[in-house]
């Protein structure tokens, strides 16, 4: 037999070889070869000449380049792999598998795309007041969601918001605002809490707990409130006029002035306007504001308030009473319709200390713009302005008291009898760098002293009385200044000093600056020193400003609140005498 058994031999090989070797046996059969043809090569030699049976040959006849060609073909290389069963079933599983994968995804990304996100929830205490920080978190029921969040009242977006990572302190007031997101998907409404932190927020009008977007609206509730829960602090809005009298005895600061949110302090004050009162006295007027008590020290504050008494006999804006000491600043401040009206009274051991304020006797007959009886009170950079008043009408009036004014303006008006200031039985007294008006009335005087012996440094004292006109007056009873020194003197024709014990007007100012008679003759007390006259007037239209052509000599130079001038300029070198730089 020519044919050798199989060796090496692929499956697909052994299929063709049967195959060929049955054509060739049924040619060789049917036909015989024609006359001129070649002879017929042996069968073993026919294959031989085949490819891909060439192995066929025995291996002792192939040829060189016959056994290369057998090698080839055996390799597994060779084998194509669409001939390869295994290599594409599993090509087909991959294939499956591929076409699995990507209907998992688009199937998976459909389900996030449409996948409802609800609101996350804010988790810790309930939203209210709180004296101090509270710890929140934010959560979410979507496993595939994120959460974003703002603090500023702003509404959260995925792409410019905080991610929420951890639980949020708060330790100011906070609007809380937070969303959820499924990345590729849709997003959730919002969830928002409100947090008061250390404040209570008072709006007319207002029915919230006093968070700054739910103001309440009573201010006595917010009083009480606050000092239940040890808060220190009632803000106040600028929208609207709150109406009613109101005391405080705890120590709560009051700060008017707030826009709409509660977010930042503008220069409109909140308005009180007191209640109308049917009976008052001196030591216990109608007022807009009543602060009282020794609980109510120089840690609390009064600001950005604009207090109106009401209509009653004796009525004022502001009351200062029984030992309260509070800090005010940036306060306005009037008497109501009456006979007796204040901006201020400041009664009983009171001791406020006030600054960049005004302070009116408003509408009463006789009115003050600043009342202290038997109480101490300092004022800076404050304007205290006598009212319409025209039985009687005074910048400041103090009886019984210690008082120090500091780069302010005290003037009274055009009443019957009006001074600047005016000092009863007041043993302690300092006005320095300070701007002092008498009225334009019958009776008037810059400085009205009584068994009070005030320092007086670096002031300017006018007066336009239409009668009796004078700077200073000394009334009876030993009244005197301790020290008079770097004042200047305008108008106050009836003379710049007056001494009601003698009888005597001291008119001129010597080349020292002594306060002298006509005569020459000088002031035996004080021993004035730097003084000296000028011919500028003061109007009350620009707040009593010192004309910058005036011409003055320098001041002297002083320290603590003397040294920054009603506007809140620091002075500088040369020092200029009054309230303005």
């Amino acid at each position: 037999m020519l044919l050798q058994p199989f060796k090496r031999r692929p499956f697909y090989k052994a299929l063709l070889l049967p195959g060929i070797v049955l054509l060739l046996t049924l040619s060789c059969g049917k036909s015989e070869p024609s006359k001129g043809s070649a002879k017929q090569e042996p069968i073993s030699q026919v294959l031989a000449v085949q490819e891909n049976v060439a192995y066929e040959k025995p291996d002792s006849v192939l040829t060189e380049k016959e056994k290369e060609k057998v090698e080839e073909l055996d390799s597994p290389a060779a084998v194509e792999p669409s001939l390869q069963p295994q290599t594409a079933e599993k090509a087909a599983d991959a294939g499956q598998q591929t076409s699995m994968q990507a209907d998992a995804a688009l199937a998976e990304a459909m389900r996030l795309a449409t996948l409802n996100v609800p609101p996350p929830v804010i988790s810790g205490p309930a939203p209210g007041v709180y004296l101090s920080s509270v710890t929140v978190t934010i959560s979410t029921t979507i496993k595939e969601a994120k959460i974003v969040y703002s603090l500023d009242g702003s509404n959260p977006d995925p792409k410019n918001s905080k991610h929420y990572t951890a639980p949020i302190t708060l330790s100011e007031s906070t609007l809380v605002k937070a969303i959820a997101y499924v990345p590729g998907g849709r997003t959730s409404g919002m969830a928002q809490s409100e947090y008061g932190i250390a404040e209570i927020c008072v709006a007319a009008g207002g029915t919230g707990d006093g968070r700054r977007r739910q103001p309440m609206g009573d201010l006595r509730a917010a009083i009480s409130k606050a000092d239940s829960l040890g808060i220190a602090l009632v803000k106040l809005g600028n929208s609207g006029e709150l109406r009613g009298s109101y005391e405080l005895k705890a120590a709560v600061s009051l700060s008017g002035g707030w826009n709409k949110d509660f977010s930042f302090q503008e220069k409109k004050p909140t308005v009180i306007k007191g209640d109308d009162q049917d009976s008052s006295s001196k030591k216990a007027p109608a007022f807009a504001l009543k602060v009282s008590g020794s609980k109510v020290d120089g840690k609390v504050r009064l600001d950005r308030l604009d207090l109106r008494g009401g209509e009653a006999t004796y009525s004022a804006g502001l009351l200062v009473i029984d030992g309260a000491s509070p800090t005010i600043t940036n306060i306005v401040a009037s008497g109501g319709d009456s006979s007796y009206g204040y901006g201020a009274a400041v009664i009983n051991n009171a001791a406020p200390d006030f600054k960049y304020s005004s302070l009116s006797g408003g509408l009463g007959a006789s009115s003050y713009g600043l009342s202290v009886d038997s109480a101490r009170a300092t004022v800076a950079y404050s304007f205290l302005l006598a009212g319409s008043g025209m039985v009687s009408g005074n910048g400041l009036s103090a009886t019984d008291a210690k008082i120090k004014l500091s780069s302010s303006v005290a003037a009274g008006n055009s009443a019957n009898v009006s001074y600047g200031v005016a000092l009863y039985n007041c043993k302690e007294a300092r006005l320095e760098s300070s701007t002092i008006v008498g009225g334009s009335g019958r009776d008037a005087a810059g400085i009205f002293i009584s068994v009070s012996n005030p320092q007086i440094e670096n002031c300017i004292i006018s007066s336009t009385g239409s009668q009796k006109s004078y700077g200073i007056i000394a009334n009876y009873g030993n009244s005197a200044p301790d020290k008079l020194a770097y004042t200047i003197f305008l108008g106050s024709s009836g003379g710049l000093y007056y001494d009601a014990d003698s009888r005597t007007a001291y008119t001129n100012i010597d080349s020292s600056g002594a306060i002298t008679m006509a005569d020459g003759k000088s002031l035996a007390r004080p021993a004035t020193e730097h003084c000296a006259k000028a011919g500028f007037s003061l109007d009350a239209t620009n707040g009593y400003r010192t004309p910058s052509s005036s011409g003055m000599p320098a001041a002297k130079v002083l320290g603590g609140e003397a040294a920054t001038d009603i506007l809140g300029i620091a002075r500088s070198q040369p020092w200029t005498i009054g309230a303005y730089q």
